[in-house]
């Protein structure tokens, strides 16, 4: 006699067989947003590193990588001699009037800096200051503050407590920049 179709004992091992990929890749891919996520973290930090040699270089070459201080602003009244003011960094965007400033041979933890230091830097990405380090992370994670800053502007701040890179600049000749990675959860 012919047979058609399936055993019911057939049935179960193929249900039981399915069931048990998707306990095992249904985690997998439920986390590749965020695997993405990290991954583009870690593209950023490869951009900042780079970023952040490439400024050095320029200081090294007009051999300022070793001042403590070093913008291109003008010197503001009662601002000690013992900083470098007015310099040419050879960074383009890097002016009296849009001033770039330099601890060490590594720009201040300010976003006026990096700026100009990530040109073609898009608007997917996000920088939040933070006393005195400075967080790149993606727009999404960031919102207005609810309470203006001393100039009247209501800043950036991270609305998660992940996912995000810090940049810490040197306090000394020896210490060098710190990039911290936290990873998105």
């Amino acid at each position: 006699m012919k047979k058609n179709g399936f055993t019911l004992i057939e049935l179960v091992v193929v249900i039981v067989i399915l069931g048990i990929l998707a306990v095992v890749a249904a985690p997998k891919f439920m986390n590749l947003q965020v695997d993405a996520r990290n991954a583009s973290l870690k593209g950023l930090e490869g951009s900042l590193k780079s970023a952040l040699g490439v400024g050095y270089s320029k200081l090294a070459m007009n051999g300022l990588e070793n001042s403590s201080y070093v913008t291109t602003r003008d010197k503001g009244d009662g601002e000690s001699d013992k900083y470098t003011f007015s310099a040419n960094v050879g960074i383009p965007g890097c002016s009296k009037e849009a001033a770039c400033t330099f601890y060490y041979g590594y720009p201040e933890a300010t976003e006026e800096t990096f700026k100009r230091l990530l040109a073609n830097m898009d608007s997917d990405w996000a920088m939040v200051r933070d006393d005195s380090h400075l967080l790149f992370t993606f727009s999404q994670f960031t919102k207005k503050a609810d309470v203006a800053d001393a100039s009247g502007d209501f800043p950036l701040v991270m609305n998660r407590d992940n996912c995000f890179i810090t940049y810490t600049p040197p306090t000394s000749e020896s210490s060098g920049y710190k990039l911290t990675f936290t990873p998105c959860k």
